[in-house]
């Protein structure tokens, strides 16, 4: 590399020479501790945001199977509309049907 590129490199890996590690305060375990102790610790949901997310959940999945239903009966099947358009165009004959040839045990 560049010796400026190196230079600076080094200059703020050495920026760090003579930090001394964090020590935390020589009461705070103790301090730890003793929350701990005094507070209680178990906290209760109230009844009524428990019954509020259950019903929110509930109209969730309502909604989302009611617009997967909709979309269902919206969208035809391809396969009656195929078979129309291809007598109507009459592109082959009905009774000539490739895929029949391969349907039984013809091979």
């Amino acid at each position: 590399m560049e010796p400026k590129k190196d230079k600076w490199i080094n200059d703020v890996l050495g920026s760090i020479d003579g930090m001394n590690r964090a020590e935390p305060g020589p009461f705070l375990y103790a301090k730890i501790q003793h929350r701990l102790k005094v507070t209680d610790t178990t906290q209760r949901v109230p009844a009524r945001m428990v019954w509020l997310a259950i019903a929110s959940f509930a109209l969730l999945v309502l909604l989302n199977w009611r617009i997967t239903n909709r979309f269902a009966k919206d969208t035809p099947s391809g396969k009656p509309a195929l078979n129309t358009v291809i007598s109507e165009m009459q592109l082959y004959p009905d009774s000539n049907q490739p895929y029949e040839l391969w349907s039984g045990q013809n091979f």
